[in-house]
């Protein structure tokens, strides 16, 4: 895909999640040429209309279908890309129910792979491609659930505690490559992924502020991140309870 001489070129893994469509559709306003993945062809042709709409066709846009757990495809679609994005974007999470997933290994499996394993890995074949020209910058969506394992959530929350290891230590391995890593330690948003969960409307967002937040930190370079403010004093809160303390609390 040629860039638009003028524009930066994103590329935006998991386009057809929530957060990941309104990444997408901040990034369009702010005229960058996009490739969008996703699994499902008619959802991001679907993005892919919408966004030649509002931008009035201002920029390029190209669709690829991408399927993190496929690991043998990974490899292939990263070193297709010509040119390499300026701006890596990835949104992919998967969270279902914990006690299927403590009870049945291919659930555990599954949790595992696309939260952890395939963005590893796809990030690794990125970032070995971005060394050779010393530049590019990734924005990856964590959670704060990766902080603290809790009983409702745990083996999703692992998956994203060693996300968010894996991306301090790429962060530290790539800086003097010109190669900038943000992890967004995000909280509760309203999208089909939390469909069903009880959650508390003054720590949740919706998924275009969070999106907007978003990416303004992917701009900005910054390090580490909470999008919503209140998440850094209430996880600072919940690592300092002593473990023996943490372990008789009831679930939250």
């Amino acid at each position: 895909m040629k860039k638009t001489e003028s524009n930066k070129l994103a590329l935006v893994l998991g386009a057809t999640s929530d957060i990941g469509r309104e990444i997408a559709i901040e990034l369009g306003y702010k005229n960058f040429d996009l490739i969008l993945t996703g699994q499902n062809q008619e959802l991001l042709s679907q993005i892919q209309s919408d966004l030649v709409q509002t931008t009035k066709g201002n920029i390029k846009i190209q669709t690829c279908l991408l399927d993190i757990t496929k690991t043998e495809s990974l490899n292939s679609f990263v070193f297709a890309l010509d040119p390499l994005p300026d701006f890596v974007f990835c949104c992919i999470g998967y969270y279902k129910d914990q006690n299927m997933a403590r009870l049945k290994p291919e659930e555990f499996t599954k949790t595992v792979q696309i939260n952890f394993i395939g963005i590893a890995i796809v990030l690794n074949l990125l970032t070995s491609r971005m060394e050779e020209i010393r530049s590019g910058k990734i924005v990856v969506i964590s959670s704060v659930a990766g902080i603290r394992g809790r009983q409702l959530n745990y083996i999703y929350g692992s998956a994203k505690a060693g996300l968010t290891a894996y991306l301090s230590g790429l962060r530290n391995l790539l800086y003097k490559q010109n190669i900038h890593i943000t992890t967004v330690l995000l909280g509760p948003v309203y999208t089909k992924m939390s469909a069903g969960h009880k959650l508390m409307p003054w720590i949740t967002l919706q998924p275009k502020l969070a999106a907007k937040k978003i990416v303004q930190a992917g701009l900005k370079g910054k390090d580490e991140v909470y999008i919503h403010w209140a998440w850094k004093y209430i996880m600072t809160a919940i690592r300092m309870i002593p473990e023996g303390i943490f372990k008789r609390l009831p679930p939250f």
